[in-house]
């Protein structure tokens, strides 16, 4: 017995040899699998290999399911067992705009050689969780076409960028429009991700890199985890893709030019992935491969990124748990949030910069002269890259958020991310401060099936108002803290309010009819209340032609008297001190 237990030990402990590819990848043809090729080749190592499981969370706008590819050592294939195996969990996510697919192939090819143990890279499951969304936007992978992303030379097929419900879904993480980002969120939620990676491809400025990375910012974070980001973890993954084919350089936005003036970093607000999950405390990165490299680099580079990220991740998965586990405490107690920032031009790191000079092409089509890049004339020059930002506005949270049960859209999305929230017992009246809407510039067009308020101001004021049996207080001694305010206070820059949910509070369902009956009530009321008699008097004062105006004088009376409070006003409000509530 005790030699069978010693061979038994000595067997769970032996390395795993390295095995032969079971996917036959075509990326090297610039050929990327269908939709149904991709969730094949998954359930195909799945089978193959015990410590893989492919799994559903929700459904899509194409009525698919949202796969979850999930590599554990353990074989638990669930975040719990993983928290209490101190293990970390990573998340990768591909085909967000399925004209995008290195992330795809990148990610099969990389699931396929870990599992078969290339290299050695089974050790990082000791402590580490995969989990890979295959194809995100399911409804754009599956209208494939030539002539999707016409600038990328190859793949030769791809997806297309919007969603079944022709929706940019890098645009609806937090406003959750579609099926799939309500799965996502609850996806998300389940597994709370240590690190998470959204897999890109970009066009614009031209340059010599096959990869470019937007890592959350850090200025945006919880201050201990952007200090760890941004000094220690983001560094370091350029260290790593330095030792790779592919060096790594920060992400020149579409509209940057003029790269070699300077690169700078952006806050990602939560309609985008990586804003998202920072809300939540995830370390993010999105990946930005370059469309004009051939399509076999660009799949290649990216697959090199996600080694090493996972990489990372395993060499130094104590500190990121024990950092986010700190800043999740952190985001409980935390008093102050911004709500928007700006970029602070005084900081920047000199960075080296491999580039294009620019040329002057005759048209193929016209012969006029063109200005672009000439590839025969590559440059490397030091550059500023600018990646700190100051908060712009900032709020003090309040000790209860008051969200009513009417506004049922915005309940649903507080519950989809895990909000904690207390229903009210019975009818109550309280004092609150509200917001006014105020100054709204109307919108300049659609956005994403909105139209984003972008331009407005608030004032508040102290009100009672009545609350009743069901309505929602949110406290904020959350974890969540980071979503619940962002998205609750209405100059959040991706807040409910911008993207239309309580559009109703503007409208005005009341007016008035200038006849004799109502004026007749009018002077009743200003007889008995004398200061609003002085009022129109010095608003006739201030403005003479007042004084012939009938209806204009009953209009400033409607509006100082009759005029409905609950126009413009937002309708969540805030209680700002602990108080004793009537909860179910």
């Amino acid at each position: 017995m005790l030699f069978l237990l010693i061979l038994l030990s000595f067997g769970c402990n032996t390395p795993v040899e390295e095995g032969e590819p079971l996917l036959q990848l075509r990326y090297e043809e610039d050929y990327t699998p269908t939709y149904y090729e991709v969730i094949e080749m998954y359930k195909l190592l799945a089978k193959h290999y015990a410590i893989a499981e492919l799994q559903e969370y929700g459904l899509t706008d194409s009525g698919k399911p949202l796969h979850l590819f999930v590599i554990d050592k353990d074989k638990a294939f669930n975040p719990e067992s993983s928290r209490s195996s101190n293990k970390q969990i990573v998340l990768i996510n591909n085909g967000i705009h399925p004209g995008e697919p290195c992330g795809i192939d990148g990610s099969l090819k990389y699931a396929d050689d870990l599992l078969r143990n290339k290299d050695g890279l089974h050790d990082v499951l000791d402590n580490t969780v995969i989990c890979i969304i295959p194809i995100y936007n399911v409804g754009g992978s599956l209208y494939r076409s030539h002539f999707h992303r016409t600038n990328q030379p190859g793949p030769y097929e791809a997806g297309y960028r919007g969603n079944y419900k022709n929706l940019d879904l890098n645009r609806d993480f937090v406003k959750m429009d579609t099926e799939n980002a309500k799965s996502f969120a609850s996806l998300t939620r389940f597994w709370n991700p240590d690190v998470f990676l959204d897999t890109h491809t970009t066009n614009g400025s031209d340059h010599q890199y096959c990869i470019t990375l937007i890592p959350a910012q850090h200025n945006s974070m919880q201050s201990d985890l952007g200090k760890f980001f941004n000094e220690k973890m983001v560094p370091a993954l350029y260290v790593k893709m330095k030792k790779t084919p592919y060096e790594l350089i920060p992400y020149p936005t579409y509209s940057n030019t003029n790269p070699e003036s300077g690169i700078s970093n952006y806050v990602q607000t939560p309609r985008y992935s990586t804003g998202y999950t920072q809300l939540f405390n995830s370390l993010s990165f999105m990946t930005e491969n370059h469309c004009y490299k051939p399509y076999p680099d660009r799949v290649k580079s990216v697959n090199y990124f996600i080694t090493a990220l996972v990489e990372y991740a395993h060499e130094n998965g104590d500190i990121i748990r024990k950092t986010r586990a700190l800043a999740n405490e952190k985001i409980k107690k935390q008093e102050v949030f911004a709500l928007s920032y700006e970029l602070d031009t005084s900081k920047y790191a000199s960075i080296e910069f491999k580039g294009y000079e620019r040329g002057e092409f005759p048209s193929l089509l016209t012969g006029e002269m063109v200005t672009d890049y000439d590839h025969d004339k590559p440059f490397t020059r030091v550059i500023p890259f600018y990646n700190d930002f100051e908060a712009l506005v900032t709020i003090e949270k309040p000790y209860y958020y008051v969200l009513p049960q009417a506004w049922s859209e915005v309940v649903e999305r507080m519950k989809i991310n895990g909000v904690e929230m207390h229903r009210l017992a019975k009818d109550t009246s309280l004092t609150v401060n509200a917001y006014y809407i105020e100054n709204l510039a109307p919108s300049q067009g659609r956005s994403n099936g909105h139209f984003f308020h972008d331009q407005f101001s608030t004032r508040t004021e102290n009100q009672v108002i009545k609350y009743y049996q069901g309505d929602y207080f949110i406290p904020t001694d959350q974890e969540c803290n980071q979503f619940i305010v962002n998205q609750l206070e209405p100059l959040g820059m991706d807040s409910y309010f911008r993207w239309n949910f309580f559009d109703n509070c503007l409208e005005n369902r009341e007016w008035f009819s200038p006849n004799r009956v109502l004026e007749t009530k009018m002077l009743k009321y200003m007889d008995d209340h004398s200061e609003l008699r002085d009022m129109l008097d010095q608003a006739i004062k201030a403005n003479p032609e007042l004084a012939e105006n009938r209806v204009a004088q009953m209009y400033f009376i409607y509006q100082n008297v009759w005029h409905n409070k609950w126009v413009n006003r937002y309708p969540v409000t805030r209680i700002e001190s602990e108080i004793y509530l009537p909860f179910d």
